[in-house]
């Protein structure tokens, strides 16, 4: 009797394990359907149309072709644009690297009181549109502009000066939007690290800037990876910061793609697309490995 009572509370057991086993397989089936049919499929449609011609009649011509991807890497048009992209965005995400650190280190040294309020006014940005932040740029930069105004107003120049229309001003606009992504990632981070490591280390003599080097800056070490892949990779496929603070002049593989569709040459477009992603992937890798590596202090 005993024995099949236990043998019903062991089958009973395995029945309850299956279950909570399956559980969390059937809530992601939703979301899995989901990224196939509007992630998957429409980047494998992009693939296929990358290689196809182009058509004046139809959205494209379906016969074979490498002709796209050759002029991609053959015309200097596009290599350069290739490269102005990826330079940007590098000095997008150095730029919100060297200046989010000490803004996130600073917001995990205050209270908690402190550290929620000013979160929220850094967030509050984000709620406002990339085109209406961009636009208060052009007034501030733009010849008419408020920062003009005030420098012929003072006597230091005679003329307005072009600000807008630049590599550097496209730079500078990346680097305002994007900068609370990377503050938000490592705030995260450091918030977490444990204050009886940094405790331990002054007790054993280490200076604040020994400990800092020592274990607050690797023990943050991901979050500055993530906030760098997140700010790198929005640079990577910005199209209105370059456009409207770049002007025709500066041409960002996004603009491109933005010309290439607007022209009706939709493989063009499909073959940048593929070359944006594989671009902008490998080097999220690359970076990954680089920040990933203890160049502070190896540990033995």
């Amino acid at each position: 009797m005993s024995h099949s009572v236990t043998s019903a509370a062991i089958a009973k057991e395995k029945s309850h394990r299956r279950m909570r086993l399956s559980m969390p397989a059937f809530l992601l089936w939703p979301s899995l359907i989901y990224y196939v049919i509007f992630l998957i499929l429409p980047a494998l449609m992009f693939c296929v149309v990358s290689f196809y011609e182009r058509s004046d009649s139809d959205f494209f011509n379906p016969i074979f072709t490498l002709n796209n991807y050759l002029k991609i890497f053959t015309d200097r048009f596009y290599l350069n644009s290739l490269w102005l992209t990826f330079i940007t965005s590098a000095e997008t995400t150095l730029a919100c690297l060297s200046i989010g650190y000490p803004a996130a280190y600073f917001l995990s040294k205050c209270s908690q009181v402190v550290r929620k309020r000013l979160v929220i006014l850094l967030l509050f940005p984000l709620l406002l549109s990339t085109v209406i932040r961009v636009y208060g740029w052009i007034a501030l930069l733009g010849r008419r502009g408020l920062v003009n105004q005030l420098l012929l107003d003072g006597g230091w120049i005679d003329y307005p000066v072009a600000f807008l229309y630049t590599e550097a001003t496209v730079l500078l606009g990346l680097t305002s939007i994007l900068l609370p992504y990377m503050i938000i990632n490592i705030t995260n981070t450091l918030i977490t690290i444990d204050p009886s490591l940094r405790e331990a280390a002054a007790i054993h003599g280490a200076s604040p800037l020994k400990t800092f080097l020592k274990v607050t800056l690797p023990l943050s070490r991901a979050g500055m990876i993530s906030g760098s892949v997140i700010v790198f990779t929005i640079a990577m496929s910005t199209y209105i910061i370059s456009f409207l603070l770049g002007g025709p002049r500066i041409k960002l593989i996004g603009n491109l793609i933005f010309d290439s569709t607007n022209s009706f040459n939709w493989p063009m477009g499909a073959a940048l697309s593929v070359v944006l992603v594989l671009t902008t992937t490998v080097s999220c890798y690359a970076l990954m490995a680089l920040l990933g590596k203890d160049t502070v202090g190896s540990r033995r």
